[in-house]
């Protein structure tokens, strides 16, 4: 039990020193077409004509896999409520396309999973996603962004607006 702890101790640690990193490289996409940084062997260039008006919710980027998606909880969502979402590259090359897929499973469900699905290319322009919905269902919401041709791994932010 003492060395699960352990371990356990040293990823949270290694979690908390990689979040302080991301940290520094998410404040420096504030000016949007100002700056440019490297994540690894990416090169991330802010692109002005894409604003995201808001703060962002931070600076990701999708898995060198085939098919590799970053996937995002936007939390519990009330039927009704009105949900913006805006991804916006940074990454040459990189298209991203996103989905928005709200889950519910058990008894309302009626034993299968019941689900709401939201998909968008290019709304938000120069080649963003942009999903704008009304939640049909009360439940759980999720973000999962990839590159259109699924060839390309790039960088992206996105911000969720609900009103």
């Amino acid at each position: 039990m003492t060395r699960n702890l352990s371990n356990a101790l040293v990823l949270i640690g290694a979690v908390v020193t990689l979040g302080a990193g991301l940290g520094a490289a998410q404040r420096g996409w504030t000016v949007p077409g100002k700056s440019s940084a490297t994540a690894g062997s990416r090169t991330l260039v802010a692109r002005p004509q894409a604003q995201i008006v808001n703060s962002a919710n931070g600076l990701y980027c999708t898995p060198a896999i085939a098919n590799g998606v970053g996937i995002h909880d936007i939390g519990g969502l009330s039927a009704g409520l009105h949900v913006t979402v805006t991804v916006q590259s940074f990454s040459d090359g990189f298209d991203p396309v996103a989905a928005v897929i709200g889950a519910m499973v058990g008894q309302k469900a009626g034993n299968t999973v019941k689900t709401a699905t939201f998909y968008d290319n290019d709304s938000g322009g120069n080649k963003d996603a942009m999903i704008d919905f009304v939640a049909p269902q009360t439940g759980n919401y999720l973000l999962v962004v990839g590159d259109y041709a699924d060839v390309t791994t790039g960088c992206y932010r996105y911000e969720v607006t609900i009103r």
